[in-house]
């Protein structure tokens, strides 16, 4: 009988510890499912968060508001694409500034020909303009259509350039020859404010491979600032020069000179360094126009403006690899 009892008492402990095996197993596997639920809602989160944040970028750019930048901390991948949304955030907003700069400042240069044409040919039908002064306006009436001709050109030009529809028909030619001539081309000015030229060429020819026409107006541009912006009795400067397979070309001039900030965007379409004294003197185009041609050949322009001295600097490829000697005189 002692022995059934006992027997008894530890089926019933067995049974109680069985079915409190059971519970803390359903227990237990109910946290871990419980955790896991959070731990995958938390993962998701994070995971979804950033593309949140960039889809609802995009939407936003979508509607104009294009200073959105989207600041993600996390994975490495998230964060790279979060810098490439950014960079290409900046890079847009940047393209859209200077659309609207474009449109504004074409929209400026039209009006401004535009008005003084419609106020002198309307002076003169009305009779304000007295008939012996007639011939004095319309001459500035013809002067104005031409700069609006000069401004619709270099539109066009630097749109065909920036198309990729503008041939560039390349040709072994005599760069310094080219130089000599285009210089000629602006003695009647450069007489007129009695300005010192310091020419530095070789004695031989310099042959180069380029367009010779787009060239020719990458010279007349820089000649024509040089001239146009030194002051009476200044000076400018002509130079070249071989550096390996390049030949490297200097116009300067002296003057007011170029501040630093202004430095970084004088190849900029419209710019103008000096809006006070550049009223009517261009149209703004004439660099944008030159670094656009010489990118075109695969080169570069610089510029450089200290203690009233002025030079743009570009290069080209030389074809006859035999090269010139010659003996340069620095400019001062």
């Amino acid at each position: 009988v002692g022995g059934a009892v006992l027997l008894h008492i530890s089926t019933e402990s067995l049974s109680v510890d069985y079915s409190d095996m059971v519970v803390n197993a359903a227990i237990a596997t109910a946290a871990a499912m419980l955790l896991g639920a959070v731990l995958s809602f938390l993962i998701a989160r994070r995971q979804s968060d950033p593309l949140h944040q960039i889809h609802q970028a995009v939407v936003d750019f979508a509607q104009g508001k294009l200073d959105t930048r989207v600041h993600i901390r996390g994975d490495q991948e998230m964060m790279d694409l979060a810098d490439a949304f950014n960079s290409m955030a900046r890079d847009l907003a940047g393209l859209e500034q200077s659309r609207r700069s474009f449109v504004a400042n074409v929209s400026h240069e039209l009006r401004s020909p535009l008005t003084c044409i419609r106020g002198y040919v309307q002076g003169i039908l009305d009779g304000t303009v007295p008939r012996d002064q007639w011939d004095k306006y319309l001459n500035i009436v013809l002067e104005e259509t031409r700069r609006l001709a000069r401004l619709v050109g270099e539109l066009l030009d630097l749109s065909r350039m920036e198309s990729g529809v503008a041939p560039l028909n390349k040709t072994d030619f005599d760069l310094c020859e080219l130089l000599r001539v285009e210089l000629l081309k602006f003695e009647g000015r450069i007489d007129e404010k009695d300005i010192q030229v310091d020419v530095a060429l070789p004695g031989e020819a310099v042959t180069v491979c380029a367009g010779e026409d787009s060239i020719r107006q990458v010279i007349t541009n820089l000649l024509d600032n040089a001239v146009k912006f030194t002051p009476q009795g200044g000076r400018i400067g002509l130079a070249a020069a071989l550096e390996g397979g390049l030949c490297r070309v200097a116009v300067s001039n002296t003057g007011q000179g170029i501040s630093a900030e202004d430095l970084p965007h004088v190849f900029d379409r419209f710019y103008k360094a000096d809006k006070a004294h550049t009223a009517g003197m261009g149209t703004g185009l004439g660099l944008a126009i030159v670094r656009k041609i010489l990118e075109q050949h695969g080169q570069k322009i610089q510029v450089a403006s200290q203690d009233g001295l002025t030079t743009f600097t570009f290069w080209l490829a030389v074809s006859d690899s035999k090269g010139a000697k010659w003996e340069m005189r620095a400019l001062p």
